[in-house]
C-alpha cells in the first residue's frame, strides 16, 4: 500500500482508496477554518453539479501560480453550464479575491471533514523529535529481529551438535 501511494504521488496523481482522500493544509489561505498542518479527508466528486455554495473542495489549478497544485477552497458560486461544460467559483475564505474560474474537470474531491487527531500525530513526525522517534523505534525493531536471528542460529548449532553426539 506504501509503495503504491508512493507510486501515485510520483505520477502527480492523488492517492484513493474507495474514492476517499487525504489532503494537508499547507497555506493560511482557509484560515480560521482550516489551518496551515491541518489534515482533511475528502470524498471523490461524482457529480460536480451535487456541489453547493459554502462547501470546501480541492481542485487540481491550471492557472498562473495555482498550476500543477492541490488547492483547497471554498465554493462561491455554484455550479453552472457555459460551453457544454460545468464551471464553478471558489475562493479561499481568508482571501480578498476569488480563485481562476475552474471546471468540473478539475474538482478531486468534497472535504467530509478535518482530522486533528491524524493532523497532530503527522506534524508531531515531521518534527526533530518525531524523527528521532521513528529512528528509535525501527532501531529497536532491527536489533530485536537481529537477537532473535542470533537465538535461531545458537539453537539450531546446538540442535545440529545434539544430532552429531547421538549418531556416535
Amino acid at each position: 500500500m506504501v509503495i503504491a501511494i508512493f507510486v501515485t504521488r510520483i505520477q502527480g496523481a492523488t492517492p484513493q482508496l474507495f474514492g476517499y482522500q487525504i489532503f494537508r493544509i499547507s497555506s493560511p489561505s482557509m484560515e480560521p477554518d482550516l489551518k496551515v498542518g491541518d489534515i482533511i479527508l475528502s470524498e471523490r466528486v461524482k457529480d460536480v453539479t451535487e456541489l453547493k455554495k459554502g462547501d470546501i473542495i480541492t481542485y487540481r489549478g491550471e492557472l498562473g501560480s495555482y498550476s500543477g497544485k492541490n488547492i483547497t477552497h471554498e465554493v462561491i458560486e455554484e455550479p453552472y453550464k457555459a460551453n457544454g461544460k460545468y464551471h464553478l467559483q471558489t475562493m479561499g475564505i481568508a482571501n480578498t479575491y476569488a480563485d481562476p474560474q475552474i471546471s468540473e474537470s478539475q474538482v478531486i474531491g468534497k472535504k467530509i471533514r478535518r482530522m486533528p487527531v491524524l493532523s497532530a500525530i503527522y506534524s508531531f513526525f515531521i518534527t526533530p523529535l518525531g524523527l528521532a522517534v521513528i529512528l528509535a523505534f525501527l532501531a529497536i525493531i532491527f536489533i530485536n529481529e537481529a537477537l532473535s536471528l542470533r537465538r535461531l542460529i545458537k539453537v539450531n548449532k546446538h540442535s545440529d551438535s545434539d544430532t552429531s553426539e547421538s549418531d556416535e
